[in-house]
């Protein structure tokens, strides 16, 4: 079973090119750092502020790691799905 860290990082590869290089090396250092919910809340924001696409699937796990961690659904619940 993968950790929430784990499946954090696949949709940080998954939906990195959607960010700005700088916006993606932020958020990994975020992780680095043990900074999982910083990085987590900066993610979504970022998606929401690029505009990103997320698929239903890539949506179902974000909502699944930010309700693990306690994050409020206002970090996701505006992102768009394709």
């Amino acid at each position: 079973m993968k950790t929430l860290e784990e499946k954090f990082i696949i949709l940080i590869t998954e939906l990195g090119p959607s960010l700005t290089a700088m916006d993606v090396e932020q958020i990994r250092e975020l992780v680095d750092a043990n900074e999982l919910g910083v990085a987590f809340e900066n993610f979504c924001t970022q998606l929401y502020e690029r505009d990103a696409v997320c698929s239903l699937d890539q949506l179902n796990q974000i909502t699944s790691i930010g309700s693990a961690m306690g994050i409020g659904p206002e970090y996701w619940e505006h992102l768009a799905t394709s």
